[in-house]
């Protein structure tokens, strides 16, 4: 047997190294042992990963695919948008305005449900610039993220016409950024950030997996796929490489009565086990391997882990939620975040000012219908708010 894990949903990272020292020279810094969200800045060649999902299917504890990649330079990058990840991204106080460049690997709706969350809350906390979504084309046009974009707007017209008006138009804008997923290709370029997405294999064709370049410093997330030669390639020499590692099988005919045979097709031939993942990981030899999109409970992490070493020797991390990775040139630590069960969301009042405010536009606004309005019941100094907002044409 390989090295113990501790148990999870504990202040301990699931790791076998907590620190990873790049470069034996230099002085390191002293991280604290538990990130508190908001409290540290990057330095200017900084990237802070944070899993804000990391299993299937979405519970209490552990979300969907997704993680948050923020830059010194101030950007911040999510990858993925699976149920549960928006519920994270609110606890890491990071104001909404931030979140405007997303990348989506594929189409499973395990990974793309809170897509539509991040643009409903936008809108009322604070964003003021389009969503910005990538993603691959597909075989045919409806299974593209140009599709996948318009549909969202289908899907939340009630939900816009009752906040028309009322809320900046400029929360309401989503652009989609196709690219076609038949070899690598450089899909962003900006701000000395590069990303570059390449084809995977799972399931069908249109399923990515990108590596982020910034400052000499590099993460992978390979999203959902078997194990790929395109991804040895593009992974080569890559700080931290995110490669998806399911359960042994086994574990899900014990503990979610699927079949054997059930079990063996998902894990086996749609993912990728933690045998074929030390396969990817010994040809890319990361400065730390993560695995996520596992369950994780008690008992679950270490069988993972001692698959993963039938090929492996190298820094492992298993993904739970809040697992939290900073990356500079001289080392890669791993931590968890503290978690505050309740915060309230981040705001930023200079950047509201720098876009001159939200500016509502009563002309759009759409209303109840006159009958509907009489059955309200009064209440004075609500009734007098309501008529000052009709006398300043708000209603």
């Amino acid at each position: 047997m390989s090295e113990l894990l501790p148990e999870p949903y504990g202040i301990e990272p699931l790791t076998t190294q907590r620190v990873v020292v790049k470069d034996s020279q230099a002085k390191l810094k002293d991280y604290p042992h538990l990130y508190t969200a908001g409290s540290e800045p990057l330095a200017v060649e900084e990237i802070r990963i944070t899993a804000l999902g990391t299993g299937y299917p979405a519970r209490r504890g552990q979300g969907c695919a997704g993680f948050m990649a923020e830059l010194g330079n101030g950007d911040v990058f999510i990858f993925d948008t699976g149920a549960g990840t928006n519920l994270s991204f609110n606890h890491m106080k990071v104001p909404y305005h931030k979140a405007t460049k997303f990348f989506m690997t594929h189409y499973h709706i395990d990974h793309i449900a809170d897509l539509i969350v991040y643009y409903d809350f936008g809108q009322s906390n604070g964003r003021l610039e389009p969503m910005n979504v990538y993603g691959p084309a597909g075989e045919k046009p409806e299974l593209g993220i140009e599709a996948l974009v318009e549909n969202i707007y289908r899907l939340a017209a009630w939900h816009d016409r009752t906040k028309f008006g009322n809320l900046d138009k400029r929360g309401f804008e989503m652009k989609a950024h196709q690219f076609e997923p038949d070899q690598a290709r450089e899909v962003y370029n900006e701000n000395g950030v590069k990303i570059t997405a390449f084809p995977v294999p799972h399931g069908i064709y249109g399923a990515v997996g990108y590596r982020l370049d910034y400052g000499g410093l590099s993460m992978v997330f390979a999203g959902d796929c078997e194990p790929s030669t395109i991804t040895v390639e593009n992974s080569q020499n890559v700080d931290v490489l995110i490669h998806e590692v399911f359960n042994p099988p086994q574990m899900y005919v014990d503990k979610l009565g699927w079949t054997e045979i059930q079990a063996k097709i998902v894990a086996w031939t749609k993912h990728t086990a933690p045998e074929a993942a030390a396969k990817v990981f010994s040809r890319t030899n990361p400065g730390v391997a993560m695995g996520f999109h596992s369950m994780i409970a008690p008992g679950t992490p270490q069988p993972i882990l001692d698959g993963i070493r039938s090929g492996y020797d190298g820094p492992v991390v298993i993904a739970q939620d809040f697992t939290v990775i900073n990356v500079t040139r001289e080392q890669i630590v791993t931590r968890m975040v503290e978690f505050e069960p309740a915060p309230f969301l981040a705001s930023d009042p200079e950047y509201m000012a720098s876009k001159g405010g939200a500016e509502p536009d009563p002309s759009v606004m759409h209303g109840l219908p006159e009958w509907l309005e009489k059955t309200t019941i009064g209440i004075p100094m609500i009734d007098d708010f309501k008529k000052e907002l009709a006398e300043r044409g708000m209603r």
